[in-house]
């Protein structure tokens, strides 16, 4: 069922005066947290009736503006590329979700976002895991810890976006918390400051998925070597 479906259609007799995806672009334009109905008119220049045509309420503009951001971005086919290849294109996919506009990373710290699209997104991770090998259960357990480390990153992505609004971008704000600060009670991090200071970008969280990926398989063949193996890998 597509988007156009599953939001009330103009009453009848009405002239439609939009599309409905104008709609929802307009609500991820303005963000939903701040979205009203009569922000929502304003900017497509229509009255703000017009708009109970197509929805019954703010908090049904904003759920199904929200499932339609979701929706749109296209997460990676599974071509039978190698497993850490396809998690590496479902967490670039995720990490986009996440920051793009209309605060669907609010949404879901919040707990407002719908159970189905966390569900989906879960069959679609097993079907592509369990083809390659995996357990269900070693599926679900590394989705949980790649979300985990993609939601960070997003999060600390939005909050450098921020900061560099308030003309306070990290690289210089951060830098000076540890230049103002004794050379002794920082030295270490003082050797690091450019690491330190660098704002998240679209790729720079590469590397700890990275980690985490080879983590995870050097835990699978450990765990398949039997007690020997485990031994090694936890340092027994």
């Amino acid at each position: 069922m597509n988007t156009a479906e599953t939001i009330t259609e103009t009453r009848r007799g009405r002239p439609r005066r939009l599309q409905l995806d104008q709609v929802l672009e307009a609500a991820l334009a303005i963000g939903l947290q701040q979205l009203t109905m009569s922000s929502v008119a304003e900017r497509l220049g229509v009255a703000k009736t017009v708009l109970y045509g197509y929805v019954s309420s703010r908090e049904e503009l904003v759920r199904h503006a929200a499932a339609y951001a979701s929706r749109r971005y296209r997460f990676p086919q599974d071509t039978g590329q190698p497993w850490m290849q396809w998690i590496l294109e479902y967490a670039h996919a995720l990490f986009e979700v996440l920051t793009m506009e209309g605060e669907l990373l609010e949404r879901w710290l919040s707990g407002e976002q719908s159970a189905s699209l966390e569900v989906d997104a879960a069959e679609m991770w097993l079907r592509a895991l369990t083809a390659r090998g995996f357990s269900g259960e070693e599926a679900l357990r590394l989705r949980r810890a790649v979300s985990h480390l993609v939601i960070g990153a997003a999060a600390s992505r939005k909050r450098d976006m921020a900061w560099r609004t308030d003309g306070q971008p990290r690289p210089v704000s951060a830098r000076k918390a540890v230049l103002d600060r004794p050379a002794q009670e920082v030295a270490m991090l003082r050797e690091h400051l450019d690491i330190f200071a660098a704002e998240v970008t679209d790729d720079s969280w590469e590397y700890e998925l990275y980690l985490l990926l080879q983590g995870a398989s050097a835990a699978r063949a450990a765990l398949r070597a039997g007690p020997e193996g485990a031994g090694d890998l936890f340092g027994g």
